[in-house]
């Protein structure tokens, strides 16, 4: 049995220490403003690089990977970042992952999926914005 709990707590160090390296990973770039890779909420209105003009569809999927509300159609593109912005400050998210920065999509993600309370998958996880027309 010694053996088996030796394994045990070596595989939870293991998974410990790979978690606080994530994390301080994505500090470190939060940290540098030249990486625009992990960004606090309020610089992604200035990052994206979204074609303009034209209309703009805003998808939000929960952890589960289902939406987490309707989509919706803006006609401007700094209304569109606004509205996933604002989805992620009223979950709490402090900062952002992006994922994609093309002219045709931006799509950012929380930075660590969230395993407090019992309402695990509905909590807000990406928001993707996509240029239509």
């Amino acid at each position: 049995m010694e053996t088996l709990d030796l394994i045990a707590y070596f595989g939870m160090a293991v998974v410990v220490i790979a978690s606080a390296l994530a994390i301080m990973n994505q500090q470190q770039k939060l940290a540098d403003p030249d990486d625009l890779s992990v960004v606090e909420l309020d610089t992604l209105s200035g990052i994206y690089e979204l074609a303009k003009p034209g209309q703009y569809l805003v998808r939000v999927y929960r952890q589960s990977g289902n939406l987490y509300k309707d989509d919706q159609l803006f006609n401007d593109r700094e209304a569109a970042v606004k509205a996933g912005v604002a989805t992620f400050k009223r979950a709490k998210i402090p900062y952002a992952v992006v994922e994609e920065n093309t002219l045709t999509d931006f799509v950012f993600r929380r930075p660590f999926h969230n395993h407090r309370g019992k309402a695990e998958g509905k909590k807000v996880a990406k928001v993707e914005i996509f240029k239509i027309e």
